[in-house]
């Protein structure tokens, strides 16, 4: 047999005509319909009794299911058994023919199915030693098979967060055990997997729109992965949440995560009914954009219907208290705010006890109160391109709040555009702060950029005009003009607006946004990260 022949066969090896019943029966699960999904690949497994692959997709569902309900210890057993079945028969073809490609990538699949349930449980050592196993099947078995895109998204996965995870978290530095990662080689073979994977194209999918949104730093590219797999699942409500909450927390989408989050209010005629408690989660979602857009008084009529509670879901009637609280707070009605609170710290869920328990111990600054009011007047005359009306609102945001750099922001690009750029100040804000709309860093950016072409300072600008390009957070208006920016340098007669009538209603000095007592961002998350 030539060599090219034997490439051939192996390119058959790891693939199986019944992988595609395998795939439907995934498709059942990122359609929301686990229990379906596990009797059908239980029923798969009874087909096909020496096939050791749809008994780890079985531990794979299963996984799914424990991460969904992460304070139920229920389905931990089971999701156990699973993966050691999966390990033991894929083990014993192997023991029978060390050259079974199938086999071995099986037992590698299954090493890594223990790898992740143990790391979601915080079992680190055994987490580490399976993430290695998992590693020297999967690299066997890509010698063995090279296209194979199942494979190449295990040993992705390795590549990556061995490589990243020991930087971003000191609890997970056991990892330096390993064999050394790649991060580059594993996010270009986890980009494959998605494109091309049989059975991993989702769980690729996925995986991307996790490391883009909490590693890379790339919101917009999450935002593309999310959208495709809620495109390809809309029946399972967790993908619109995982959307909405991502356009949220972090891309300052305010309306747009809204529009996502309420269709799940109703759910789909050709899915099954979602649940009170996916509803509900629904509404906290809806609540938390409309609190961060600065509209509190529409916080009201979303959570009533679930502000005495959830059946079995303690911490979403707690998590509705504190947000009625806290709009009630923006409204400048602190009693009325102290009682919700005081009813979430006597609620039985700990965190949002110990929420409610510091919003009654700390409450909002009365200049913060009267500030955030006139800054939603500002950014409700932004959107509507009343500039003038923009930046009087700004002007009085500062005199009373001076720590808000959004009102800072919007007198600085007004000079700017005017043309009467000398001496403005452009807060430089290389992260959002508490509840500042992450899309406040590009404007800064770009704002920055073009002070520097106006001091003549061309490198400086176009260094920071890629910086927006790079991630504009869901604003076209800030890429367009960073693209245009890079093509031709700002000028006070290239400005929009420049020479145009402005109307002085107050100091034109911007304060200094320094100080700033922000409440975490985090009181209002709904969706916890999947694994």
């Amino acid at each position: 047999m030539t060599g090219a022949a034997a490439l051939l066969l192996a390119a058959r090896v790891v693939a199986a005509p019944q992988d595609h019943d395998y795939r439907a029966a995934l498709d059942l699960l990122y359609d929301g319909r686990a229990a379906e999904a596990q009797a059908r690949l239980v029923a798969l497994e009874h087909a096909h009794p020496d096939d050791p692959v749809p008994v780890y997709l079985e531990a794979l569902a299963l996984a799914w299911v424990v991460e969904q309900r992460p304070d139920s210890t229920a389905q931990d057993r089971a999701l156990e058994q699973a993966a050691d079945r999966a390990w033991t028969l894929a083990d014993g073809r192997l023991r029978a023919d060390p050259a079974d490609v199938r086999a071995r990538f099986a037992r590698g699949a299954a090493s890594g199915v223990r790898s992740r349930f143990a790391l979601f449980r915080q079992r680190r050592s055994e987490a580490a030693r399976a993430a290695a196993q998992m590693r020297e099947d999967l690299l066997a078995a890509r010698a063995q098979d090279p296209g194979d895109a199942d494979v190449l998204f295990g040993l992705g996965l390795y590549d990556y967060y061995a490589d990243v995870l020991p930087r971003f978290a000191r609890l997970l530095r056991f990892l330096n055990g390993l064999p050394g990662g790649n991060r580059a080689r594993g996010l270009a073979a986890i980009e494959e997997a998605a494109r091309s994977a049989t059975l991993h194209d989702v769980e690729a999918r996925v995986q991307l729109y996790e490391i883009r949104a909490f590693y890379e730093h790339d919101p917009d590219g999450a935002l593309a992965d999310i959208e495709e797999v809620q495109r390809r699942h809309a029946g399972w409500p967790l993908w619109g949440l995982e959307r909405a909450e991502h356009l949220r927390d972090r891309l300052g989408a305010y309306a747009e995560s809204e529009a996502v989050a309420r269709p799940l209010l109703r759910g789909r005629p050709d899915a099954p009914d979602p649940g009170e408690a996916a509803r509900a989660l629904a509404r906290l979602s809806i609540a938390a954009s409309l609190l961060l857009d600065l509209r509190p008084a529409d916080v009201r009529e979303v959570l009533l219907p679930i502000a005495d509670g959830v059946a079995g879901f303690p911490a979403l009637g707690a998590q509705a208290q504190v947000l009625l609280g806290h709009a009630r707070e923006e409204q400048g009605d602190r009693r009325g705010a102290a009682t919700h609170y005081r009813t979430a710290a006597a609620g039985a869920d700990r965190g949002w006890r110990k929420r409610a328990e510091a919003a009654l111990a700390h409450p909002m600054p009365a200049a913060e109160v009267k500030g955030r009011q006139l800054l939603a007047a500002a950014r409700r005359a932004s959107e509507a391109r009343r500039s003038e009306e923009a930046c009087a609102r700004a002007r009085e945001v500062l005199l009373a709040w001076p720590a808000s750099r959004e009102a800072a922001l919007v007198l600085a690009d007004d000079l700017l555009r005017s043309g009467d750029g000398e001496g403005v100040r452009v807060p430089e804000v290389e992260e959002a702060q508490g509840d500042e709309p992450p899309w406040l860093v590009p404007w800064s950016a770009l704002l920055r950029a073009h002070q520097a072409d106006l001091a003549g300072r061309r490198g400086d600008a176009v260094k920071l005009y890629k910086e927006v390009l790079t991630s504009p957070r869901r604003r076209a208006d800030l890429r367009a003009a960073a693209a245009a920016g890079l093509q031709a340098p700002f000028t006070r007669a290239s400005a929009p607006g420049a020479g145009r009538p402005r109307v002085r209603t107050g100091p034109t000095s911007i304060p200094t946004a320094t100080g700033a007592a922000f409440l975490e961002v985090s009181r209002f998350s709904t969706v916890p990260s999947t694994g």
